[in-house]
């Protein structure tokens, strides 16, 4: 997966269970990891939910876990969780890097 080119996902208004919204992720590496990231925007002059995480793994595992949480449509909230089930050292590093990460 090339750096910094998101994967984005719209999925339209089904009433009522669910309103309309895009969903990107993105990639980019740093050192010994890369930061992958999440956000969902409902409307284009709303704020965006964003998650962004530390995990420390190769380019080419964080590029098949974000494929993985793209196709899934693994929304914001449950973002960390997901990642921490596969890198549990991502939790541990996410409390390192705290002062870095946009949420």
């Amino acid at each position: 997966m090339k750096q910094d080119v998101p994967l984005v996902r719209r999925f339209s208004t089904l009433e009522p269970y669910q309103e309309a919204y895009t969903l990107a992720c993105s990639l980019e590496t740093e050192g010994q990891g890369c930061w992958l990231t999440v956000s969902r925007t409902k409307a284009p002059d709303d704020p965006a939910d964003t998650a962004r995480t530390w995990v420390p793994a190769p380019e080419e595992e964080c590029g098949r876990l974000l494929q993985f949480l793209y196709e899934n449509s693994v929304q914001p909230e449950l973002w960390q969780d997901v990642i921490s089930c596969w890198y549990p050292q991502a939790k541990q590093a996410e409390h390192l890097q705290e002062g870095r990460r946009v949420v």
